[in-house]
């Protein structure tokens, strides 16, 4: 079985001589590869991990993220985008599941979500290379 991971698209593109865009073929993560990392992460059940503090869920999830980045992100890990928000969003999803202050206001779960960010911006491996989904 063959899985294609790269995929040759048209894309907005930066002309190393003089800066503009233009649209040319380069390659990032295929659409199938997104699809596969969002069937792992279901796989993983982020939202029901048992680890208590959030420190323990980015262990458990680091080896994760760099197989992803290593493997995914070669050549333009800015396509990976669409694939951290959704850890994001499973992410404060858990929050709002374990503690009661969250549970019933999204904006403040994101709002300790980003603080977890600001705090601590090598905690999840694609934060340390620059993704921040």
């Amino acid at each position: 079985m063959i899985f294609w991971v790269i995929a040759f698209q048209p894309r907005a593109c930066k002309s190393k001589r003089d800066g503009k865009l233009f649209l040319g073929f380069d390659c990032a993560i295929s659409i199938s590869s997104m699809k596969r990392i969002a069937d792992k992460m279901e796989e993983l059940n982020i939202v029901e991990l048992t680890h208590k503090s959030i420190v323990g869920v980015a262990q458990f999830l680091n080896p994760f993220i760099r197989e992803w980045v290593n493997y995914y992100g070669k050549f333009r890990k800015s396509a990976m985008n669409p694939v951290f928000h959704l850890l994001s969003r499973r992410l404060v999803r858990r929050a709002r599941k374990r503690c009661k202050r969250y549970k019933t206001s999204p904006r403040r779960a994101w709002q300790w979500f980003n603080r977890v960010r600001e705090q601590f911006p090598g905690l999840f491996y694609h934060w340390q290379v620059g993704i921040t989904g």
